[in-house]
Protein backbone atom coordinates (compact mmCIF):
# COMPACT_ATOMS: atom_id res chain seq x y z
CA UNK A 1 0.00 0.00 0.00
CA UNK A 2 1.06 3.37 -0.95
CA UNK A 3 1.56 6.27 1.97
CA UNK A 4 -1.89 7.55 2.77
CA UNK A 5 -2.44 11.01 1.48
CA UNK A 6 -3.62 13.84 4.19
CA UNK A 7 -7.25 14.97 3.38
CA UNK A 8 -6.63 19.03 2.70
CA UNK A 9 -9.93 21.34 3.39
CA UNK A 10 -10.03 23.62 0.77
CA UNK A 11 -10.47 27.07 2.60
CA UNK A 12 -12.75 29.34 1.72
CA UNK A 13 -11.58 32.71 -0.17
CA UNK A 14 -13.10 35.98 1.52
CA UNK A 15 -14.03 38.09 -1.57
CA UNK A 16 -14.60 41.36 0.75
CA UNK A 17 -11.35 41.46 1.82
CA UNK A 18 -9.68 41.27 -1.58
CA UNK A 19 -11.79 43.61 -2.67
CA UNK A 20 -11.02 46.11 -0.04
CA UNK A 21 -6.98 45.84 -0.09
CA UNK A 22 -7.65 46.50 -4.08
CA UNK A 23 -9.35 49.35 -2.64
CA UNK A 24 -6.61 50.66 -0.44
CA UNK A 25 -4.25 50.57 -3.70
CA UNK A 26 -3.71 54.11 -5.05
CA UNK A 27 -4.86 54.49 -9.12
CA UNK A 28 -2.40 55.43 -11.87
CA UNK A 29 -4.99 58.22 -13.54
CA UNK A 30 -2.00 59.71 -15.76
CA UNK A 31 -1.36 56.33 -17.30
CA UNK A 32 -4.90 56.03 -17.99
CA UNK A 33 -5.20 59.18 -19.81
CA UNK A 34 -4.98 59.39 -24.00
CA UNK A 35 -1.16 61.06 -24.92
CA UNK A 36 -3.44 63.96 -26.47
CA UNK A 37 -5.10 64.80 -22.75
CA UNK A 38 -1.26 64.35 -21.41
CA UNK A 39 -0.46 66.94 -23.92
CA UNK A 40 -2.96 69.61 -23.41
CA UNK A 41 -2.20 69.20 -19.35
CA UNK A 42 1.29 69.91 -20.11
CA UNK A 43 0.31 73.09 -21.59
CA UNK A 44 -0.69 74.65 -18.42
CA UNK A 45 2.64 73.31 -16.43
CA UNK A 46 6.29 74.86 -16.25
CA UNK A 47 8.32 73.76 -18.79
CA UNK A 48 10.70 72.23 -15.42
CA UNK A 49 7.80 70.28 -14.43
CA UNK A 50 7.00 68.69 -17.66
CA UNK A 51 10.62 67.71 -17.94
CA UNK A 52 10.62 65.94 -14.17
CA UNK A 53 7.71 63.96 -15.68
CA UNK A 54 9.77 62.68 -18.36
CA UNK A 55 11.80 60.05 -15.78
CA UNK A 56 8.09 59.01 -14.24
CA UNK A 57 7.21 56.01 -16.83
CA UNK A 58 7.45 55.59 -19.90
CA UNK A 59 3.62 56.16 -20.74
CA UNK A 60 4.85 59.73 -19.77
CA UNK A 61 8.13 60.17 -21.59
CA UNK A 62 6.44 58.97 -24.43
CA UNK A 63 3.69 62.17 -23.73
CA UNK A 64 6.45 64.15 -23.07
CA UNK A 65 8.85 63.89 -26.31
CA UNK A 66 5.61 64.33 -28.26
CA UNK A 67 4.43 67.20 -26.58
CA UNK A 68 7.84 68.60 -27.22
CA UNK A 69 7.67 68.34 -30.78
CA UNK A 70 4.85 70.09 -31.41
CA UNK A 71 5.55 72.96 -28.64
CA UNK A 72 5.66 76.38 -30.55
CA UNK A 73 5.85 78.67 -27.52
CA UNK A 74 8.21 77.85 -24.78
CA UNK A 75 9.03 80.09 -21.53
CA UNK A 76 11.89 78.71 -19.44
CA UNK A 77 11.10 81.26 -16.81
CA UNK A 78 7.36 79.92 -16.58
CA UNK A 79 6.21 83.64 -16.65
CA UNK A 80 8.29 85.10 -14.55
CA UNK A 81 10.51 87.54 -16.34
CA UNK A 82 12.33 89.31 -13.27
CA UNK A 83 13.94 85.26 -12.30
CA UNK A 84 16.83 83.69 -14.24
CA UNK A 85 16.42 80.16 -15.87
CA UNK A 86 17.13 77.37 -14.21
CA UNK A 87 20.52 76.74 -13.26
CA UNK A 88 22.79 73.36 -14.42
CA UNK A 89 22.33 73.99 -18.76
CA UNK A 90 25.63 73.69 -20.57
CA UNK A 91 25.68 74.22 -23.97
CA UNK A 92 25.70 70.40 -24.61
CA UNK A 93 21.89 70.01 -22.54
CA UNK A 94 20.69 73.18 -23.60
CA UNK A 95 21.35 71.79 -27.36
CA UNK A 96 19.50 68.76 -26.63
CA UNK A 97 17.07 70.12 -25.08
CA UNK A 98 15.70 72.62 -28.32
CA UNK A 99 16.66 69.35 -30.43
CA UNK A 100 13.58 68.20 -29.21
CA UNK A 101 11.70 70.90 -30.44
CA UNK A 102 11.78 71.02 -33.81
CA UNK A 103 8.68 73.54 -34.25
CA UNK A 104 10.02 76.08 -31.64
CA UNK A 105 8.85 79.35 -32.75
CA UNK A 106 9.27 81.49 -29.40
CA UNK A 107 11.52 81.46 -26.55
CA UNK A 108 10.47 83.40 -23.59
CA UNK A 109 12.58 83.54 -20.02
CA UNK A 110 16.41 83.16 -21.81
CA UNK A 111 17.64 85.15 -18.66
CA UNK A 112 20.98 83.53 -17.55
CA UNK A 113 22.69 84.38 -14.44
CA UNK A 114 25.77 83.66 -16.17
CA UNK A 115 27.47 82.93 -19.64
CA UNK A 116 31.01 82.19 -20.81
CA UNK A 117 32.37 84.55 -23.84
CA UNK A 118 34.43 81.47 -24.90
CA UNK A 119 34.14 78.01 -25.27
CA UNK A 120 36.90 75.91 -23.33
CA UNK A 121 38.28 72.35 -24.99
CA UNK A 122 37.70 70.14 -22.63
CA UNK A 123 35.08 71.90 -19.94
CA UNK A 124 31.71 72.05 -20.03
CA UNK A 125 30.09 75.37 -19.81
CA UNK A 126 27.35 77.87 -20.87
CA UNK A 127 28.50 80.01 -23.34
CA UNK A 128 27.07 82.76 -25.66
CA UNK A 129 28.54 80.49 -28.53
CA UNK A 130 26.67 77.47 -27.15
CA UNK A 131 23.45 79.01 -26.84
CA UNK A 132 23.99 80.60 -30.47
CA UNK A 133 24.43 76.86 -31.81
CA UNK A 134 21.41 76.24 -29.99
CA UNK A 135 19.42 78.47 -31.42
CA UNK A 136 20.37 78.03 -35.11
CA UNK A 137 19.34 74.65 -34.93
CA UNK A 138 15.82 75.46 -34.50
CA UNK A 139 14.91 76.22 -37.87
CA UNK A 140 11.42 77.83 -37.23
CA UNK A 141 12.67 80.25 -34.71
CA UNK A 142 11.04 83.75 -34.85
CA UNK A 143 11.82 85.53 -31.37
CA UNK A 144 13.95 85.22 -28.00
CA UNK A 145 13.09 86.69 -24.87
CA UNK A 146 16.43 87.44 -22.99
CA UNK A 147 18.15 89.84 -20.70
CA UNK A 148 22.10 89.64 -21.41
CA UNK A 149 23.30 92.04 -22.73
CA UNK A 150 26.37 90.16 -24.79
CA UNK A 151 23.73 87.71 -26.01
CA UNK A 152 21.59 89.84 -27.19
CA UNK A 153 24.17 91.39 -29.42
CA UNK A 154 25.53 88.06 -30.51
CA UNK A 155 22.06 87.15 -32.18
CA UNK A 156 21.25 90.44 -33.61
CA UNK A 157 24.88 89.97 -35.37
CA UNK A 158 24.71 86.42 -36.52
CA UNK A 159 21.18 85.75 -36.19
CA UNK A 160 19.69 88.99 -37.59
CA UNK A 161 16.28 87.69 -38.75
CA UNK A 162 15.47 86.83 -35.04
CA UNK A 163 12.95 89.33 -33.08
CA UNK A 164 14.03 90.10 -29.57
CA UNK A 165 10.80 89.68 -27.80
CA UNK A 166 9.32 91.19 -25.00
CA UNK A 167 11.35 93.93 -23.10
CA UNK A 168 14.44 94.01 -22.96
CA UNK A 169 16.62 94.86 -19.51
CA UNK A 170 19.39 94.49 -18.73
CA UNK A 171 20.48 93.81 -14.96
CA UNK A 172 23.62 94.22 -14.05
CA UNK A 173 23.16 98.18 -14.69
CA UNK A 174 24.82 100.43 -12.37
CA UNK A 175 26.42 103.92 -11.48
CA UNK A 176 29.11 105.03 -12.36
CA UNK A 177 28.86 103.21 -15.15
CA UNK A 178 30.93 99.84 -15.50
CA UNK A 179 33.25 99.82 -18.00
CA UNK A 180 32.29 95.92 -19.38
CA UNK A 181 28.54 96.92 -19.85
CA UNK A 182 29.17 97.72 -23.67
CA UNK A 183 26.06 97.26 -26.79
CA UNK A 184 26.41 98.09 -30.09
CA UNK A 185 22.68 98.79 -31.82
CA UNK A 186 22.90 97.79 -35.24
CA UNK A 187 20.70 99.45 -37.96
CA UNK A 188 16.99 98.16 -38.23
CA UNK A 189 17.59 96.10 -35.01
CA UNK A 190 14.58 94.02 -34.68
CA UNK A 191 13.42 94.93 -31.21
CA UNK A 192 10.12 96.79 -29.89
CA UNK A 193 10.99 97.73 -26.32
CA UNK A 194 14.81 98.61 -25.59
CA UNK A 195 15.35 99.55 -21.58
CA UNK A 196 19.31 100.28 -20.86
CA UNK A 197 20.60 100.87 -17.71
CA UNK A 198 24.13 101.62 -16.68
CA UNK A 199 25.36 100.59 -19.95
CA UNK A 200 28.15 101.97 -22.83
CA UNK A 201 26.10 102.78 -26.29
CA UNK A 202 28.27 104.22 -28.96
CA UNK A 203 24.98 106.03 -30.85
CA UNK A 204 21.04 105.23 -31.08
CA UNK A 205 20.52 104.71 -34.95
CA UNK A 206 17.66 103.83 -36.80
CA UNK A 207 14.94 101.37 -35.87
CA UNK A 208 11.87 101.15 -37.60
CA UNK A 209 10.27 98.99 -35.36
CA UNK A 210 11.25 100.41 -31.62
CA UNK A 211 8.37 101.53 -29.87
CA UNK A 212 9.57 101.99 -26.05
CA UNK A 213 13.26 103.33 -25.73
CA UNK A 214 14.49 103.64 -22.13
CA UNK A 215 18.02 105.39 -21.41
CA UNK A 216 19.28 105.68 -17.51
CA UNK A 217 22.90 106.15 -16.93
CA UNK A 218 23.91 105.60 -20.16
CA UNK A 219 27.25 106.80 -21.89
CA UNK A 220 27.19 107.58 -25.42
CA UNK A 221 30.47 107.30 -26.69
CA UNK A 222 30.23 108.47 -30.75
CA UNK A 223 30.66 112.41 -30.63
CA UNK A 224 27.93 112.35 -32.61
CA UNK A 225 25.49 109.65 -31.62
CA UNK A 226 21.67 110.70 -33.06
CA UNK A 227 23.46 111.24 -36.43
CA UNK A 228 20.58 108.90 -37.45
CA UNK A 229 18.20 108.76 -35.20
CA UNK A 230 14.59 108.00 -36.68
CA UNK A 231 12.14 105.58 -34.60
CA UNK A 232 8.73 106.27 -36.51
CA UNK A 233 7.13 103.77 -34.29
CA UNK A 234 8.50 105.18 -30.89
CA UNK A 235 5.62 106.01 -28.36
CA UNK A 236 7.47 106.37 -25.48
CA UNK A 237 11.17 108.41 -24.99
CA UNK A 238 13.23 108.42 -21.65
CA UNK A 239 16.62 109.93 -21.98
CA UNK A 240 17.13 110.50 -18.15
CA UNK A 241 20.98 111.38 -16.35
CA UNK A 242 22.89 110.06 -19.35
CA UNK A 243 26.33 110.93 -20.29
CA UNK A 244 26.40 112.55 -23.74
CA UNK A 245 28.15 115.01 -25.66
CA UNK A 246 28.22 118.80 -24.18
CA UNK A 247 27.31 120.45 -27.32
CA UNK A 248 24.03 121.28 -27.21
CA UNK A 249 23.88 121.08 -31.32
CA UNK A 250 24.73 117.71 -31.05
CA UNK A 251 21.21 116.89 -29.90
CA UNK A 252 18.90 118.43 -32.91
CA UNK A 253 18.86 115.29 -34.91
CA UNK A 254 17.20 114.01 -31.26
CA UNK A 255 14.61 116.09 -31.10
CA UNK A 256 13.72 116.06 -35.21
CA UNK A 257 13.90 112.07 -34.43
CA UNK A 258 11.21 112.74 -32.20
CA UNK A 259 9.29 115.14 -33.84
CA UNK A 260 9.17 112.63 -36.72
CA UNK A 261 7.40 110.02 -34.47
CA UNK A 262 3.76 110.33 -35.11
CA UNK A 263 2.56 108.19 -31.91
CA UNK A 264 4.62 109.47 -29.42
CA UNK A 265 3.15 109.65 -26.02
CA UNK A 266 5.58 110.06 -23.39
CA UNK A 267 8.77 112.13 -23.21
CA UNK A 268 10.91 112.45 -20.57
CA UNK A 269 14.11 114.49 -21.17
CA UNK A 270 16.52 114.62 -17.80
CA UNK A 271 19.37 116.65 -17.65
CA UNK A 272 19.78 116.62 -21.41
CA UNK A 273 21.82 119.95 -22.45
CA UNK A 274 19.51 120.43 -25.64
CA UNK A 275 19.80 123.68 -27.52
CA UNK A 276 17.51 126.59 -25.75
CA UNK A 277 14.17 127.30 -28.54
CA UNK A 278 14.99 124.13 -30.39
CA UNK A 279 11.55 122.55 -29.36
CA UNK A 280 9.99 125.47 -30.26
CA UNK A 281 10.92 125.76 -33.92
CA UNK A 282 10.87 121.90 -34.54
CA UNK A 283 7.34 121.89 -32.99
CA UNK A 284 6.24 124.91 -35.57
CA UNK A 285 8.11 122.78 -38.61
CA UNK A 286 5.90 120.16 -37.81
CA UNK A 287 3.09 120.23 -35.72
CA UNK A 288 0.92 120.05 -38.85
CA UNK A 289 1.79 116.82 -39.91
CA UNK A 290 1.27 116.03 -36.41
CA UNK A 291 4.43 115.88 -34.58
CA UNK A 292 4.37 115.94 -30.79
CA UNK A 293 0.39 116.29 -30.96
CA UNK A 294 0.18 112.74 -29.26
CA UNK A 295 1.72 113.72 -26.21
CA UNK A 296 -0.05 111.76 -23.06
CA UNK A 297 3.08 112.88 -20.73
CA UNK A 298 5.76 115.28 -20.90
CA UNK A 299 8.23 115.73 -18.36
CA UNK A 300 11.27 118.05 -18.38
CA UNK A 301 14.30 117.74 -15.50
CA UNK A 302 17.27 119.61 -14.90
CA UNK A 303 17.63 120.56 -18.89
CA UNK A 304 20.04 123.80 -18.32
CA UNK A 305 19.37 125.38 -22.10
CA UNK A 306 15.80 124.63 -21.97
CA UNK A 307 13.48 127.46 -22.31
CA UNK A 308 9.55 128.81 -21.08
CA UNK A 309 8.89 128.77 -25.35
CA UNK A 310 9.83 124.95 -25.15
CA UNK A 311 7.56 123.86 -22.56
CA UNK A 312 4.87 125.95 -23.63
CA UNK A 313 5.05 124.64 -27.47
CA UNK A 314 4.72 121.81 -26.62
CA UNK A 315 2.07 121.42 -23.88
CA UNK A 316 0.12 124.07 -26.70
CA UNK A 317 0.84 121.49 -29.31
CA UNK A 318 -0.79 118.24 -26.97
CA UNK A 319 -3.12 120.11 -25.18
CA UNK A 320 -5.91 117.49 -26.40
CA UNK A 321 -4.35 114.57 -24.88
CA UNK A 322 -2.05 115.45 -22.30
CA UNK A 323 -2.29 113.51 -18.94
CA UNK A 324 0.56 114.39 -17.05
CA UNK A 325 3.25 117.40 -16.65
CA UNK A 326 6.19 117.72 -14.43
CA UNK A 327 8.25 120.48 -14.66
CA UNK A 328 11.78 121.23 -13.77
CA UNK A 329 12.45 124.20 -11.03
CA UNK A 330 13.94 126.96 -13.51
CA UNK A 331 10.24 126.60 -15.50
CA UNK A 332 8.39 126.98 -12.52
CA UNK A 333 7.55 130.16 -13.14
CA UNK A 334 4.58 132.74 -13.73
CA UNK A 335 5.28 133.67 -17.18
CA UNK A 336 4.70 130.04 -18.73
CA UNK A 337 1.19 129.67 -16.84
CA UNK A 338 0.05 133.14 -18.04
CA UNK A 339 0.81 132.24 -21.25
CA UNK A 340 -1.26 129.51 -21.40
CA UNK A 341 -4.25 131.51 -20.18
CA UNK A 342 -3.81 133.57 -23.03
CA UNK A 343 -3.49 130.95 -25.55
CA UNK A 344 -7.54 130.20 -24.02
CA UNK A 345 -7.28 126.36 -24.74
CA UNK A 346 -8.87 123.62 -22.58
CA UNK A 347 -7.49 120.22 -21.56
CA UNK A 348 -9.99 118.03 -21.30
CA UNK A 349 -7.83 115.05 -19.71
CA UNK A 350 -5.49 116.54 -18.09
CA UNK A 351 -4.72 114.99 -14.27
CA UNK A 352 -1.27 115.25 -13.02
CA UNK A 353 1.18 118.56 -12.67
CA UNK A 354 4.11 118.60 -10.84
CA UNK A 355 5.92 122.14 -9.96
CA UNK A 356 10.10 122.01 -9.55
CA UNK A 357 10.36 118.47 -10.88
CA UNK A 358 13.52 117.14 -9.19
CA UNK A 359 14.52 113.66 -10.28
CA UNK A 360 14.59 111.23 -7.85
CA UNK A 361 18.33 110.70 -8.56
CA UNK A 362 19.43 114.25 -8.08
CA UNK A 363 17.93 113.38 -4.66
CA UNK A 364 18.91 110.87 -3.18
CA UNK A 365 22.48 111.15 -4.75
CA UNK A 366 25.59 111.91 -2.11
CA UNK A 367 27.43 112.94 -5.40
CA UNK A 368 27.62 116.33 -5.77
CA UNK A 369 27.25 117.97 -8.83
CA UNK A 370 31.36 118.08 -9.69
CA UNK A 371 31.23 114.57 -9.32
CA UNK A 372 28.57 114.09 -11.65
CA UNK A 373 30.23 116.29 -14.22
CA UNK A 374 33.26 114.28 -13.67
CA UNK A 375 31.17 110.75 -15.26
CA UNK A 376 30.06 112.89 -17.84
CA UNK A 377 26.67 114.04 -16.46
CA UNK A 378 25.78 117.67 -17.65
CA UNK A 379 27.01 120.27 -15.27
CA UNK A 380 23.22 121.82 -13.83
CA UNK A 381 22.58 123.29 -10.54
CA UNK A 382 19.43 123.57 -10.00
CA UNK A 383 17.78 126.37 -7.90
CA UNK A 384 13.94 126.62 -6.16
CA UNK A 385 11.10 127.46 -8.40
CA UNK A 386 10.11 131.45 -8.44
CA UNK A 387 6.24 130.85 -9.28
CA UNK A 388 4.65 133.27 -7.14
CA UNK A 389 0.15 133.31 -5.57
CA UNK A 390 -0.13 135.08 -9.09
CA UNK A 391 1.56 132.19 -11.13
CA UNK A 392 -0.39 129.66 -9.05
CA UNK A 393 -4.02 131.35 -9.74
CA UNK A 394 -3.12 131.17 -13.18
CA UNK A 395 -2.44 127.48 -13.16
CA UNK A 396 -5.55 126.96 -11.46
CA UNK A 397 -7.75 128.89 -14.72
CA UNK A 398 -5.57 126.93 -17.02
CA UNK A 399 -5.51 123.19 -15.51
CA UNK A 400 -9.19 123.46 -13.86
CA UNK A 401 -9.88 119.32 -13.97
CA UNK A 402 -6.54 118.36 -12.43
CA UNK A 403 -6.76 115.75 -9.73
CA UNK A 404 -2.99 115.17 -8.39
CA UNK A 405 -1.08 117.78 -7.69
CA UNK A 406 2.41 118.20 -6.61
CA UNK A 407 4.30 121.25 -5.52
CA UNK A 408 8.16 120.74 -4.53
CA UNK A 409 10.46 124.06 -3.01
CA UNK A 410 8.61 126.71 -3.83
CA UNK A 411 9.45 129.47 -1.64
CA UNK A 412 7.59 132.39 -2.95
CA UNK A 413 4.09 130.97 -2.52
CA UNK A 414 2.42 132.26 0.52
CA UNK A 415 -1.66 132.40 0.41
CA UNK A 416 -2.81 129.70 -1.19
CA UNK A 417 -5.65 130.78 -0.60
CA UNK A 418 -5.65 133.57 -3.64
CA UNK A 419 -5.28 130.10 -5.75
CA UNK A 420 -8.78 129.50 -6.10
CA UNK A 421 -11.23 131.66 -8.26
CA UNK A 422 -14.67 131.75 -8.78
CA UNK A 423 -14.61 130.15 -12.25
CA UNK A 424 -12.49 127.56 -11.26
CA UNK A 425 -12.37 125.83 -7.97
CA UNK A 426 -10.22 122.82 -8.78
CA UNK A 427 -13.56 120.50 -7.93
CA UNK A 428 -11.67 117.30 -9.00
CA UNK A 429 -8.34 117.93 -7.04
CA UNK A 430 -8.00 114.40 -4.95
CA UNK A 431 -4.20 114.30 -4.23
CA UNK A 432 -2.08 117.35 -2.82
CA UNK A 433 1.76 117.14 -2.13
CA UNK A 434 3.55 120.03 -0.60
CA UNK A 435 7.23 120.10 0.37
CA UNK A 436 9.65 122.41 0.98
CA UNK A 437 7.20 125.62 0.36
CA UNK A 438 8.38 127.32 3.78
CA UNK A 439 6.54 130.18 3.21
CA UNK A 440 3.00 129.21 2.99
CA UNK A 441 0.85 130.22 5.58
CA UNK A 442 -1.20 127.90 7.63
CA UNK A 443 -4.12 130.01 8.18
CA UNK A 444 -4.66 130.79 4.60
CA UNK A 445 -3.54 126.86 3.76
CA UNK A 446 -6.44 125.97 5.92
CA UNK A 447 -9.15 128.33 4.20
CA UNK A 448 -7.65 126.83 0.80
CA UNK A 449 -8.34 123.26 2.13
CA UNK A 450 -11.79 123.88 2.96
CA UNK A 451 -12.18 125.16 -0.64
CA UNK A 452 -11.38 121.61 -2.26
CA UNK A 453 -14.82 119.24 -1.91
CA UNK A 454 -13.15 116.46 -3.66
CA UNK A 455 -9.91 116.49 -1.50
CA UNK A 456 -8.58 113.03 -0.04
CA UNK A 457 -5.65 112.95 0.14
CA UNK A 458 -2.84 115.76 1.95
CA UNK A 459 0.67 115.13 1.80
CA UNK A 460 3.17 117.75 3.89
CA UNK A 461 6.58 117.40 3.94
CA UNK A 462 9.44 120.52 5.81
CA UNK A 463 6.39 122.62 5.97
CA UNK A 464 5.58 125.77 8.24
CA UNK A 465 8.68 126.05 9.83
CA UNK A 466 9.53 128.97 11.43
CA UNK A 467 12.03 131.62 10.34
CA UNK A 468 15.49 131.59 12.29
CA UNK A 469 16.55 134.69 13.70
CA UNK A 470 16.74 137.29 11.91
CA UNK A 471 15.09 136.20 8.30
CA UNK A 472 12.25 137.96 8.79
CA UNK A 473 14.62 141.40 9.35
CA UNK A 474 16.13 140.44 6.09
CA UNK A 475 13.13 139.15 4.27
CA UNK A 476 13.69 135.74 3.94
CA UNK A 477 11.45 132.77 4.07
CA UNK A 478 12.56 129.75 6.54
CA UNK A 479 14.86 127.03 5.16
CA UNK A 480 15.97 129.15 1.78
CA UNK A 481 18.96 131.39 0.69
CA UNK A 482 16.49 133.01 -1.98
CA UNK A 483 16.55 136.67 -1.37
CA UNK A 484 20.03 137.24 0.53
CA UNK A 485 22.01 138.96 -1.91
CA UNK A 486 19.02 141.10 -2.92
CA UNK A 487 18.16 141.92 1.31
CA UNK A 488 22.18 142.36 1.49
CA UNK A 489 21.73 145.01 -1.07
CA UNK A 490 18.50 146.77 -0.52
CA UNK A 491 20.11 147.33 2.78
CA UNK A 492 22.92 148.76 1.39
CA UNK A 493 21.42 150.71 -1.49
CA UNK A 494 19.47 152.21 1.62
CA UNK A 495 22.29 152.90 3.95
CA UNK A 496 24.27 154.71 0.61
CA UNK A 497 20.49 156.63 0.05
CA UNK A 498 20.69 157.87 3.66
CA UNK A 499 24.33 158.82 3.52
CA UNK A 500 23.62 160.89 0.08
CA UNK A 501 20.49 162.61 1.29
CA UNK A 502 21.82 164.04 4.38
CA UNK A 503 24.87 165.11 2.03
CA UNK A 504 22.75 166.14 0.29
CA UNK A 505 21.15 168.41 2.89
CA UNK A 506 24.50 169.28 4.54
CA UNK A 507 25.30 171.09 1.21
CA UNK A 508 21.87 172.60 0.64
CA UNK A 509 21.64 173.65 4.32
CA UNK A 510 25.22 174.79 5.96
CA UNK A 511 23.64 177.28 7.74
CA UNK A 512 21.83 174.64 9.55
CA UNK A 513 24.77 172.37 9.79
CA UNK A 514 27.27 175.33 11.14
CA UNK A 515 24.54 175.72 14.09
CA UNK A 516 23.86 172.60 14.70
CA UNK A 517 27.81 171.50 15.06
CA UNK A 518 28.32 168.44 16.49
CA UNK A 519 31.30 166.73 18.39
CA UNK A 520 33.72 164.86 16.35
CA UNK A 521 33.18 162.09 19.16
CA UNK A 522 29.65 162.07 18.27
CA UNK A 523 30.32 161.31 14.50
CA UNK A 524 32.70 158.59 15.14
CA UNK A 525 29.99 157.06 17.55
CA UNK A 526 27.32 157.01 14.91
CA UNK A 527 29.59 155.65 12.39
CA UNK A 528 30.59 153.05 14.79
CA UNK A 529 26.91 152.06 15.08
CA UNK A 530 26.44 152.03 11.10
CA UNK A 531 29.21 149.61 10.75
CA UNK A 532 27.61 147.54 14.03
CA UNK A 533 24.30 147.59 11.88
CA UNK A 534 25.86 146.43 8.83
CA UNK A 535 27.69 143.69 10.43
CA UNK A 536 24.55 142.70 12.11
CA UNK A 537 23.12 142.24 8.41
CA UNK A 538 25.63 140.03 7.18
CA UNK A 539 25.62 137.72 10.21
CA UNK A 540 21.89 137.33 9.79
CA UNK A 541 22.50 136.99 6.16
CA UNK A 542 25.29 134.24 7.11
CA UNK A 543 22.91 132.73 9.62
CA UNK A 544 20.21 132.50 6.40
CA UNK A 545 22.87 130.69 4.44
CA UNK A 546 23.41 128.28 7.05
CA UNK A 547 19.84 127.51 7.76
CA UNK A 548 19.78 126.98 3.86
CA UNK A 549 22.24 124.22 4.21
Amino acid sequence: MGPRRKNVKPCSVNREGSESTKADEPKDYMNQLSHEVLCHIFRYLPLQDIMCMECLSRKLKEAVTLYLRVVKVVDLCAGRWWEYMPTGFTDSSFLTLLRKMPDIEQLYGLHPRYLERRRVRGHEAFSIPGVLEALQACPNLLGVETSHLELVEAIWTYMPQVHILGKFRNRNGAFPIPPENKLKIPIGAKIQTLHLVGVNVPEIPCIPMLRHLYLKWVRLTKPQPFKDFLCISLRTFVMRNCAGPTNSLKYVPLVTGLASARNLEHLELVRVPFLGGLIQHVVEDSWRSGGFRNLHTIVLGACKNALEVDLGYLIITAARRLHEVRIQPSLTKDGVFSALKMAELEFPQFETLHLGYVDEFLLQCKMTNGDLVKYGLADVVENPGIITDIGMKAVNEVFSCIKYLVIYNCPHLHNPNNWITDHSRWTRLVDLTLVRCHAIKLDSFSQFIELLPSLEFISLDQMFREPPKGCARVGLSAGTGIGVSSALVSNQNSNNDNDNNNNHQNNNNPNIHHNNHQHPNDQNEENELRQDGQAEGQQIAAEGNLWSL
